[in-house]
């Protein structure tokens, strides 16, 4: 495209003389450059924490200062270099947007290059025209400043009060909840247990894995039974997706079960009430978004650290801008993501001897991504075979993550209790069964629902009566039993799914 050099050429219609008056600087592009952030913020804001978009929005208030300047280039007039520099931020944050709907209309063969060079024609045409029509306008524009900052203001600042909403209306439900708690702090005992809960993300229980795939992991359950664990039977949980299921099982005083997962994740009452108590809190999550503010060590994998495109908030507002094609010409310079995907679960298992040693009492809480997608470990804990990392519709690839994350539990199991001194409670359960795959067509593979509610559920509860457990026991009732039991609360227990 010519466009710049088009621009340049008609930069001589503006008076060489003419200096800018001063005040005269328009805002709205600089608003502007906010907006992109705080909208995707908003839509999903249970997903993201708010460091993402605070960066993000510093990055691209940054790309905006700094083409400032060259706006001067092709007029001194504030109002046409704010004008100028609002129509190339439009194009710049929305070219993404557009490209996913031309490209429906491209031939499939195209060079990914070719792809957004034609794609780039009609709206790089309009922003061409509509710049060189400013360049050519006589007056100051005045009126036509004062409708667009009016309009990016609204814009803000109808994204900024449903943020702020949303935030505020969380922290009333989690303050209301704290306050349903018992009021009285417990007395810290000596010989409280450690307390280890993994929570292995998209494990199907054994009868799932038996009726979806023909494959028998009854040695996994009994080796854990041969460690003293009780495991249950036709264990079922009513969620289908993490988040709530997280949220529910760590708040066992909340039965009601809704509202805004992430800060019941973020605020939990097991948590809350254990540190009361004394206990150190060690966790390992997946996820920003899910950390436990109650938290005195935190284990965390991140993937963004490798690269951006790892974190889905920044991925996407890249992927909206114009900096859309980089990604397409740099495909071969991506870092090796099975590398990565495998070390987020590796570094879990490589961290416990070191968790070991620290002093109790404590709850070590682990979000295992594993064996969910995507697929990066054979039975045996190699390297998956490469380009299956998303692929539901041949079985083999779960179930090999499968198998190798159900014999390394059962490893990690006999070293956590070989090496604590006292007993410890422990738990290993599912945050919902096996779903198949989601929104990926080409690796589909359908489930019903009432196979994904068979999870799997094993406790460790030295000294309790396991005759007295329902052998269905849901995830949903564990901290329930263990509360109950070891601190003298009286949770009722809810029926099972």
């Amino acid at each position: 495209m010519s466009g710049a050099g088009d621009l340049a050429g008609h930069a001589k219609l503006e008076p060489a003389c003419q200096k800018e008056s001063p005040g005269t600087l328009a805002l709205y592009p600089f608003i502007f450059s906010l907006y992109p952030v705080l909208f995707l913020y908003l839509h999903n804001i249970r997903e993201v924490p708010w460091p993402d978009p605070l960066w993000a929005g510093i990055a691209s208030l940054g790309i905006a200062l700094v083409l400032w300047p060259f706006t001067r280039l092709f007029s001194r007039q504030a109002q046409k270099r704010a004008l100028l520099l609002f129509l190339f931020l439009l194009l710049f944050h929305s070219y993404g947007l557009y490209h996913a709907l031309a490209s429906r209309l491209l031939p499939g063969m195209l060079p990914p290059l070719a792809a957004h060079a034609l794609a780039f024609l009609l709206p790089g045409g309009v922003w061409l025209l509509l710049s060189l029509a400013v360049l050519r306008v006589r007056s100051r524009l005045a009126a036509i400043s004062r409708i667009l900052q009016a309009a990016v203001v609204f814009l803000l600042a109808w994204n900024l009060a449903g943020i702020i909403l949303h935030h505020g209306r969380s922290f009333y439900e989690q303050a209301r909840r704290q306050s349903l708690l018992e009021p009285t702090p417990a007395t810290v005992r000596p010989g409280d247990p450690d307390i280890y809960c993994f929570v292995l993300d998209e494990f199907a229980g054994v009868e799932a894995a038996r009726s979806l795939f023909g494959y028998d992991n009854s040695a996994f359950a009994a080796g854990l039974r041969r460690l003293g664990f009780f495991v249950a039977r036709d264990s079922r949980s009513p969620f289908l997706k993490t988040e709530a299921a997280l949220a529910s099982f760590l708040n066992p005083g909340d039965t009601g079960n809704g509202g805004d997962p992430f800060p019941r994740i973020r605020r939990n009452e097991v948590a809350a009430f254990l540190k009361r108590r004394g206990y150190r809190i060690v966790e390992f999550p997946v996820s920003p978004a899910m950390f436990m503010e109650a938290a005195d060590k935190r284990y965390y994998y991140s993937l963004t650290r490798v690269s951006l495109f790892f974190n889905d908030f920044y991925r996407t507002l890249f992927e909206r801008s114009l900096l859309y094609f980089l990604p397409e010409r740099w495909g071969r310079r991506q870092p090796d993501a099975t590398r990565y995907y495998r070390e987020r679960v590796l570094q879990v298992f490589e961290k416990f001897p070191a968790v070991l040693r620290i002093p109790g009492p404590k709850f070590v809480y682990v979000h295992l991504y594993a064996p969910h997608e995507p697929f990066v470990f054979n039975a045996q804990g190699g390297v998956a075979e490469s380009g299956h990392f998303w692929d539901h519709a041949d079985p083999r690839f779960y179930l090999q993550q499968y198998v190798f994350i159900s014999s390394k539990m059962l490893e990690t199991a006999a070293m956590i209790l070989h090496g604590s001194k006292r007993p410890p409670v422990f738990i290993i359960q599912s945050d919902h069964g096996y779903r198949g795959s989601l929104g990926r067509k080409r690796w589909l593979r359908h489930v019903a629902a009432t196979e994904t509610q068979k999870v799997f559920n094993a406790l460790l509860l030295p000294g309790a009566p396991l005759d007295k457990i329902d052998p269905s026991l849901s995830p949903l009732n564990n901290f329930r039993l263990v509360f109950n039991f070891y601190f003298g609360t009286a949770y009722l227990l809810l029926p099972n799914p």
